[in-house]
Parts: structure tokens; sequence; C-alpha cells
């Protein structure tokens, strides 16, 4: 059953409010069913248990996610697998987990759902607290399988052989389950705030969890039980380090010098970790009252959601993301003043000009880019610009480029996926070449915007004699714009780039990691480095190629 025949299934004929409880569980499993059914569901599941088997590294691997001293770690008992897969899923439902389910307030108002939800006894706190509750379930699917995974990969790393599902799914639970409530409430929150329901608002939350990430997460010298923490970090610190101690009183207690997350270096290639038995973490009052104390942060999201929410009075988007007011269409408009056509000879009409046809092209796709963009905007790609010409070189290079590159990431977006969002493809699908010329106009417009924004930096660059770094700003503007057509392209949407973009900006131009910098302008890369790139380029435009032509021929 739909949820608008769900919805409209349970209201009651009279105006009484409806029951809350049972309401808002029928909401959220309406909605759960329906998410759960696509193939995006399946292909988020898939990746939740690779990442699960992938978050537990034998002590020979090359990386790793839990270094103490960069050279212990708790050996992979049960307890350990828990609260090592509980930790690294509450991080990956801050970081990925929100852009899977953030978009279920917006699809009620662009599909008419809400309108329908709206005129039944529907309340504003049932109808956010059901949203928010089928996205917790949703996550809560993700860590089941997370669960799982686990348990198999700790018996094929064989480093303790004790089978124990419950000391496994306790830490698991407790520190992932919070955090999962703490992002379901959050994307309904930002989504009912207007303007942060599309891509302004994946980019604040980015910005928000990578500066609550990197604001002392794990903290020694608070000793609190890890009620001020999130993912738990804290108290996970404080408790293998005086497990370490205990049993190696040479190592000092430094919860400083401890490294949770996918780190990967040169220095950990051939080197073991050396492991050490650790018997999880005491679970008293206080603990867990700490992390039901993020259950209520999550009530609090949603009922703070439920004070700006609309309830769909706002006119539905249109697919130019301007908005319909049914009001206009029936407004009864005054005759016009029939004029009799003049007589005009042929004879007399200018004789037409031949120009570019692929320049003008061209010239469309970049007033496309740039049409509607706010003077903010315009006003802070302008000052760093002119911020470029005048800063020294080096600053330009680590700072100022890569600042510049993720600018324009809501623009790049609308690359290959406008013509869907817009509900124009039968239009400009039917013109001459639709998949080589429009497709190569776009990548040149996304190419020239980028280049055009670091203009003077590589100027500036190719007269210090540093070409070969402004050659790499305009490859990673091929790129970037490659990216951007083929996701586009495949998804129909720009949450899928804006996304991915934020994180490669963020481990690479931001932490001038050569791999993943894009730019070109952090590092100097290798040959093997730039041909890796090249290839990479290539696979797009033929992804992007094959996209926008399985689309021409449906």
């Amino acid at each position: 059953m739909s949820l608008a025949a769900e919805a409209v299934a349970v209201a009651p004929p009279a105006p009484e409010r409806l029951r809350t409880r049972n309401v808002l569980w029928r909401l959220a499993r309406a909605d759960f069913f329906e998410r759960t059914r696509r193939p995006a569901y399946l292909i988020a599941l898939v990746v939740m248990a690779w990442f699960a088997h992938r978050m537990l590294p034998s002590a020979s691997e090359g990386y790793r996610t839990f270094s103490m001293q960069d050279q212990y770690r708790p050996e992979y008992g049960p307890e350990w697998v828990g609260t090592l897969v509980g930790t690294m899923t509450g991080l990956y439902f801050v970081m990925v987990g929100f852009y899977l389910v953030k978009g279920a307030v917006d699809r009620d108002r662009v599909t008419r759902v809400g309108q329908i939800l709206s005129a039944t006894g529907l309340g504003r706190l049932q109808y956010l607290g059901g949203k928010a509750l089928s996205n917790f379930l949703v996550l809560a699917s993700m860590l089941a399988v997370a669960l799982v995974v686990a348990l198999v990969t700790q018996q094929l790393l064989g480093e303790v052989r004790r089978f124990d599902p419950l000391a496994t799914a306790l830490p698991l639970l407790a520190l992932a389950l919070p955090v999962a409530a703490v992002v379901g409430a959050g994307a309904v929150l930002l989504e009912c705030i207007p303007g942060l329901a599309g891509g302004l608002g994946n980019v604040v939350w980015f910005i928000a969890s990578m500066a609550a990430l990197a604001t002392g997460i794990i903290d020694s010298e608070h000793d609190a039980k890890g009620s001020s923490d999130l993912l738990g970090f804290s108290s996970i610190a404080r408790s293998t380090y005086a497990r370490l101690h205990a049993i190696h009183p040479e190592v000092p207690v430094n919860t400083k010098a401890l490294e949770m997350g996918v780190n990967i270096s040169d220095k950990w290639k051939g080197v073991s970790q050396q492991t050490f038995p650790w018997h999880g973490l005491t679970w008293d009052a206080p603990t867990i009252g700490g992390r039901f104390v993020w259950f209520a942060v999550a009530l609090a999201f949603v009922g703070l959601a439920s004070l700006v929410f609309d309830r769909f009075e706002r006119p539905a988007r249109a697919p130019s993301g301007r908005t319909l007011r049914p009001a206009a269409w029936f407004r009864r408009r005054k005759p016009e003043a029939r004029v009799a056509p003049a007589s005009v000879r042929v004879s007399a009409l200018p004789a037409a000009t031949r120009g570019n046809a692929f320049a003008g092209l061209v010239r469309a796709e970049l007033a496309l880019l740039l049409h509607g963009r706010a003077g903010l905007w315009l006003l802070g790609a302008a000052g760093m610009m002119f911020a470029t010409l005048l800063a020294p070189l080096n600053a330009v290079r680590m700072g100022l480029l890569p600042t510049l590159s993720i600018w324009p990431v809501l623009v790049l977006g609308a690359l290959g996926a406008r013509e869907r969002q817009h509900a124009t493809e039968a239009l400009l699908f039917s013109a001459p070449r639709p998949v080589v010329r429009q497709l190569a106009a776009a990548w040149v417009a996304g190419t020239l915007l980028l280049a055009g924004l670091g203009a003077i930096a590589m100027l500036r660059l190719a007269l210090s004699g540093q070409a070969e770094v402004a050659a790499g700003w305009l490859f990673g503007g091929a790129f970037v714009s490659a990216l951007a057509l083929a996701l586009g392209a495949w998804t129909g949407g720009a949450k899928f780039f804006e996304v991915l973009l934020l994180f490669a900006w963020y481990v690479g131009p931001m932490h001038h990691i050569a791999e993943l910098d894009y730019t070109g302008v952090t590092i100097a890369r290798t040959p093997q480095q730039w041909a890796a790139f090249g290839l990479g380029l290539a696979a797009l435009l033929a992804l992007a190629w094959l996209g926008r032509a399985r689309r021409v021929q449906n």
C-alpha cells in the first residue's frame, strides 16, 4: 500500500486527532517499505556489508581503522569487534547515511503526496515523527547487516575464536543506534528549514559534521562517560588506553595519540600491529544514560522541525525550480487585442548568417550554469579570485585554489541531470546529435567555469615557472565536469555528485593527498598519477556518453 493510501485509510471521517502512536508507526512502516523496494537500497546494503568487512583489517594490512601510538590495538574479540564496528558505522551514518535518508519530506512535496496527507487529520509532529522513524529504520537495517558481517569477519580473521553474538551486538547497537536516531531526525530538520532541503543543506551538514569531528571528539581531559560524545570516541579511548597501560606500563596514557577512521599510510606497509586483550566498555548507568541522551536530542530535532514545517502550504516546486501557484492557473486573462498581420515580402528579409553552432551551445550552457546564482555566491567567487591576485603563491596553491575548486559544487551538479529535472528531455533530445554535441558543450562549459575561477592564479603560476601546476588546474576542471556529467546522466540528480565531490575535496586538496587531489595544485603529480587521472577522465566521459545515449534511446 502506498504512503498516501495508508495515511488516508487510517484517517477518521470526523475531524478528530488521530492516535499518535498508531499513525506514527503506520507512516514509518509505509515509508520504510516504499524505500526498501528501490534498487538503491540494495546497493546501500551491499556497500554497508563491504564497509563493515573492511572496518576490521588484519594486523598486517596496509591501512588502519584504529591505532594507538601507531602500533597497538585491541585484539579482535567479540567485545572489540562490536565496539569498533559500532563506532565506525556511526561515523559512516554521519558522513554517508545522512545523504542516503535525506529527501523523504521533499519527495512528498514534489510528488504531491504531502498535500493529500495535509488534508487529513495528520499533525505536524505525527508526520515528521513518522519520517524520522522511517529514516531510523533504514539506518537500523543497515546496522543489522553490519552486525552479521562483523560476526563472520571475526571468525575469518581468527585472532579470537570465541563466538559471543550478545557481547558483539551490545556495544555495536549501543554506540550506533543513537547516531542513527540523530542522523535520521537531523535529515528531517534540514528538509523543513527553507532553503536547506536541497544541495545547500547537504553542504551545511558536511561542514557541520567535519567541524564536529575536528573539535575534540576524543577528549582525554574530559572525564565524563561519553554523554557529550555522539560517536563514543572518548569512552573508547580512555578504556583501551587504561587496558594497554595495565599490560604495558611503559606506554603512557595519552588518548591524543590515537587514530580512528580509515587511515592509509606508507609507513604501515609491512608493519604488523601489536594486539592486546580488551574486555569491553563498562556499561554502567551513567554510560547507558549518556547514550540515551542522544535519543532525546533526536526528539528535540523533530520538535524543532515541526515549528518550522509549513505543512505543505508552500507551493510545490516546478521542474524549473520556480513555484507553482494554483490560483494563477485559473486567473481570467483579459482578451488580447488582435493585430492584423502585415504583409511582408520574403525578399525584404535579411539573409541569415551562419555562426559557430557549437560555440553557441557552450555559451548557452554557461548561461544556464550561472543563471539565478545568488549575489552572495557571485560576490564570494569574485572575492576569492581577487585574493588570488594579491596573496602569496604558496597560499594560493594550498588554500585559495582548493577553496575555489569546491565553490561551484552546487552549480556543476546540474550538468547531465538538468534535462531530467526540468522535464525537457523530449525537447532537447529531438535536436540533431543530442549526445555528442550537447554533452560536449556541457563538458566544455563546466571546464571553462572552473578555468575562469582560477584564471588569475593560473596566469601567476605560469609566469613564475609553475606551468605544470596551472595545467593541473585546467585538467582538474575537465575532470570535475566529466564527473558531474557522468553521475548526472546515470542518477538523474545532483546529490550523488555533490556528496562525492565534497568527500574528495576534503580528503584530497584539503589534506594534500596526491591520489585524490583532482586540482593538481597542492602536490606535484607523478607521471603515474597523471596517467591514472587521464584514464579516469576518459572513463567518466565514456560513462557520461553511455548514460546520455541510454536516455535518448528511452
